[in-house]
């Protein structure tokens, strides 16, 4: 059974690499590395080039977040899909006990880890005095354990692992939120109202820079407008429709 990994990068050229290294170094067999760039100017590119073991969609343009997560989506070729955010460092046994959940219930369309920057209660507060020492922590902490799966009615897009049958039933993201924000609650929403459960492992942990690729943008004017948009769409106040769930 493949996993294939779709990874945006616009710039952040050191978070990429960071990324990507944990990725070869913590992930079992087997996978796929899908990179979609999205016209970086800082030797991303370049450095891509070389990369032998990843398979690279290079755009003339920054077309955000939901654009380039489908472009990935369509070059797929796992069983299954997760979209992961370029400034993570993920860890030992990460997709392992997220795959273990996932197929743990025919009932479940998609799961996503803890961390230590991020909004939807998916954080916990975590001290360590360096990235070594969060690892060796790592390697303690993820250890499979279904009694730390809790239902959820969403799940940040930072990490977002699903099985190939949802896209199969519910479609791609919605590019209308381009460049990015809310794509995530929207697909959680027609995730759980094609009948599918949404998961969140609290038996995995994954260490999250956060707001690494929306710092060139007006961040809450982006995040305002995706929300009427949100909310257009389903023609209801988010916090309402979230409620139902």
């Amino acid at each position: 059974m493949k996993t294939s990994i779709i990874i945006l990068t616009y710039n952040g050229l050191k978070y990429s690499k960071n990324c990507i290294e944990s990725i070869r170094k913590y992930t079992e067999k087997d996978y796929e590395i899908i990179v979609v760039d999205n016209n970086s100017t800082d030797g991303t590119k370049n450095w891509l080039s070389m990369q032998r073991d990843i398979k690279v969609i290079y755009n003339n343009e920054n077309f955000g977040f939901p654009i380039g997560c489908n472009q990935g989506i369509r070059a797929a070729c796992g069983n299954d899909i997760l979209l992961l955010n370029n400034d993570v460092i993920v860890t030992p046994n990460w997709l392992k006990n997220l795959r273990k959940c996932l197929y743990s219930s025919k009932n479940i369309g998609a799961v996503g880890p803890i961390t230590n920057k991020c909004s939807n209660k998916q954080s916990i507060n975590l001290r360590y005095d360096s990235i070594n020492d969060m690892i060796k922590w790592c390697k303690k902490y993820n250890i499979s354990n279904p009694s730390k799966w809790e239902n959820r009615s969403k799940l940040v897009g930072f990490c977002f692992f699903f099985k190939r049958e949802v896209i199969n039933k519910i479609g791609l993201l919605d590019e209308r939120f381009s460049p990015g924000n809310y794509e995530d609650d929207d697909y959680s929403l027609r995730i759980r109202r094609a009948g599918y459960k949404l998961v969140l492992c609290r038996d995995t942990f994954i260490y999250h820079y956060g707001g690494v690729s929306f710092f060139r943008y007006d961040y809450l004017k982006l995040l305002n407008m995706n929300r009427d948009k949100f909310e257009k769409k389903w023609g209801a106040k988010y916090d309402v429709i979230f409620n139902e769930y």
